[in-house]
């Protein structure tokens, strides 16, 4: 869940009001978080929705206190604003590296100390959680004053573009700041593979940053007292990025700032056209049936009482039929993907407090099911042989379930309205995780003896929905010496104590190497695979060392006669 650090005084400030602490709990019910006192100035804030970046910040928190407290939110003219003089051109080189990029310009804003520590808060918040570690989304800002626009997002030659970074006095090539700066080093894995870096530069030539590593040190720094920023998100996902711009504009433009469209001009088709206007406001009306909202909230709420429980949480041109409701959500919000989120939000503006609990009808006595009883078991092999466990998202991407596991073939169950293309799919294998989990590894000490025992959704048109859920075991070692027979004796000792016989057959599986891979099969059936795995996989994973690993149906203890 995430957490974020708030200044009090600063998030009493946006919000309007001064709170002690009960008050503060109770209001922040309504952002679905609770507060802890950090020192005497500052707050720990742990948000329970993680799936509403935009309340990620001291702005957003205090945003939802200020329009739930009042019975509306502002209105941000800047999403409906369709001229702009200032542009951003794309160069078309980074379509294969790092596609997207939005931006915008703030005027009048006053950037006082505990302002540009929220603001830099929100950032790497955004970055780190929502971006996935840059990788999606990277934010840079700006002091604007020595920025001459058109600013050009181009591809430049490693070895010989060059500037001073953030926290450096030294003029670096970009290649010689993955290398000598910490902040480099760290996210330098997000540019392995390629020839070419991105490079952020006003129409002077002057350098802004090196999207997703690090800012230049002018004009890449923000300092108090500046009053004209300029802010810019780039990623591998389109709408992240935009939606990163647009949560970044609503914080400035609540600290009073006056923000300025940027037309960004694509070489090449985007799914939201060939020039898009920054910010931009995503959001699609969403109706509810009346009936269904009454039903699921469980009790009476007149039209009344829903036009401003909606109007509390920032929802925009409410309007109420004689069955269905319909509205839009805040131009920062994203997360709205079901009537029934909508719904919540009634029930969070009203309160929790407003509805009579009910006691459960039936007497029931829970306990657990005999598979998850097997696979606790199985944890238990596991980490008595030396293996760490791991607890993974099931949902994962298409990229990383089909093409970095050179498994392009694959059949995945993928959702049709994803908030990102990062939970796009529902994982058909667990080996893409812990794979993911070893290329962030890279720099702990070897060997690594990892797995996990989780749920995946394969394919079964047999089925009655024509999917089915498999409980299964997946282990990895990843060592210098990692091979086929020492994964395979890991398998043998899961075998000899749960009681289960196998024979492996040759497996061609594309994942692994060939004739360094068997498929683990028990009375002609397939229950998994072991083996080697394939190098092109650990390039697209940036694993540095070989790799062995097994992944098994956990049915196949509950095979034998």
């Amino acid at each position: 869940m995430p957490t974020i650090t708030v200044i009090k005084e600063d998030l009493e400030r946006l919000a309007g009001l001064k709170y002690d602490l009960p008050e503060l709990e109770r209001a922040l019910e309504a952002v679905k978080a609770e507060v802890k006192v950090e020192d005497d100035t500052r707050l720990r804030i742990q948000l329970k929705d993680t799936n509403r970046p935009d309340l990620w910040s001291s702005e957003g928190v205090s945003r939802l206190l200020r329009g739930h407290r009042r019975g509306r939110h502002e209105t941000y003219p800047f999403f409906e604003e369709s001229e702009t003089e200032l542009e951003l051109r794309v160069d078309p080189s980074l379509k294969g590296i790092r596609p997207w990029i939005a931006a915008f310009a703030c005027r009048g804003i006053s950037v006082d100390e505990a302002a540009l520590e929220q603001l830099i808060e929100a950032q790497e918040k955004l970055a780190e959680g929502y971006g996935r570690g840059r990788s999606a989304v990277a934010i840079g800002i700006y002091d604007a004053s020595d920025v001459v626009f058109p600013v050009n997002f181009a591809a430049a030659d490693p070895d010989a573009a060059r500037f001073v970074p953030l926290g450096m006095e030294k003029e670096l090539t970009l290649r010689d700041i993955l290398i000598e700066h910490p902040t480099g080093q760290t996210y330098a894995h997000l540019l392995e593979g390629f020839d070419r870096f991105p490079l952020i530069t006003d129409s002077r030539g002057e350098v802004l940053s090196m999207p997703p590593v690090i800012n230049s040190r002018n004009p890449g720094a923000v300092a108090v007292g500046d009053t004209f920023l300029f802010c810019e998100a780039t990623g591998t996902e389109l709408d992240a990025v935009l939606l990163s711009v647009s949560i970044m504009a609503a914080n400035m433009a609540d600290r009073g700032g006056r923000i300025l469209p940027v037309n960004v001009v694509y070489p090449y088709q985007t799914p939201r056209g060939r020039e898009i206007r920054c910010p931009m406001d995503m959001t699609e009306p969403v109706e509810v049936d009346l009936e269904d909202l009454r039903r699921v909230i469980g009790g009476g709420i007149d039209n009344e009482s829903i036009e401003a429980a909606l109007a509390a949480m920032g929802y925009r041109d409410v309007a109420l039929g004689p069955s269905r409701v319909r509205a839009r959500p805040a131009p920062y919000r994203d997360d709205i993907l079901h009537p029934v989120d909508l719904i919540e939000d009634v029930i969070v503006a009203v309160g929790f407090d407003s509805f009579e609990p009910e006691l459960p009808r039936d007497f029931t006595v829970g306990k657990s099911s005999p598979e998850e009883d097997l696979a606790d078991r199985i944890r238990g092999l596991m980490v008595g042989c030396g293996f760490q466990e791991l607890f993974l998202p099931i949902l994962s991407s298409h990229v990383d379930l089909t093409e970095r596991m050179r498994d392009t073939d694959a059949a995945i169950v993928e959702i049709s309205n994803p908030m990102s293309e990062n939970y796009s799919a529902v994982r058909n294998a667990l080996l893409p995780g812990l794979l993911r989990v070893e290329g962030a590894s890279r720099k702990a000490l070897y060997p690594h003896h990892v797995f996990e025992v989780g749920e995946v959704s394969v394919i079964a048109p047999d089925d009655l929905y024509g999917t089915r859920t498999e409980i299964r075991l997946a282990a990895l070692e990843a060592h210098a010496e990692a091979n086929l027979s020492g994964i395979q004796s890991r398998l043998e000792a899961i075998a000899y104590y749960l009681g289960f016989d196998y024979r492996l057959t040759p497996s061609e599986h594309p994942t692994f190497l060939p004739g360094r891979a068997g498929e683990i099969r028990v009375g002609g059936e397939s229950y998994g695979i072991v083996g080697e795995i394939h190098p092109e996989v650990l390039e697209n994973w940036s694993v540095s060392v070989p790799v062995s690993a097994f992944e098994i149906n956990v049915d196949i203890a509950r095979s034998q006669p």
